[in-house]
């Protein structure tokens, strides 16, 4: 074989080599915006969650209408969203209400290992930050 006919053929590698690149590139940027919508709404209704929580447990007492938000996510949204972890953390929450554990970190004895609803309200959060740090990006884990 001369070198003209391994030039072309090079060529035709490399030109072969970018249109599959383009083709993968394109695949993955619709699946990305096919799943924009979802993950947008699902960030929020973390978000929302967390919000919550927070609001349950930097409150004395929490508000009826952030008790009431907390169970209407509980029972409903959070529901089409959730992976394991934030099913567990959910719940885990709404037990620690039902419950009456301590609220926060203050209500704590020094060294005991009490958990608290403040704590229930971190897991959330991370569960929430974790999972969607896997669907969005790896940049949102925490380093």
């Amino acid at each position: 074989m001369n070198s003209e006919v391994k030039i072309k053929a090079l060529a035709a590698l490399v030109g072969l080599g970018g249109l599959v690149f383009g083709i993968v590139q394109f695949i993955q940027v619709q699946a990305i915006e096919a799943a924009k919508p979802y993950l947008t709404k699902k960030l929020a209704w973390c978000e929302e969650a967390v919000e919550t929580t927070s609001r349950i447990v930097t409150s004395e007492p929490p508000a009826d209408i952030d008790l009431q938000r907390f169970a209407q996510l509980y029972w409903g949204v959070m529901g089409l969203i959730e992976n394991q972890t934030i099913e567990d953390a959910m719940k885990a929450f709404g037990q620690g209400l039902a419950d009456g554990i301590p609220v926060l970190a203050g209500a704590k004895l020094q060294g005991s290992d009490v958990v608290t609803l403040g704590d229930l309200s971190l897991d959330l959060a991370h569960a929430c930050r974790a999972e969607l740090s896997s669907e969005w990006s790896a940049s949102w884990t925490r380093r």
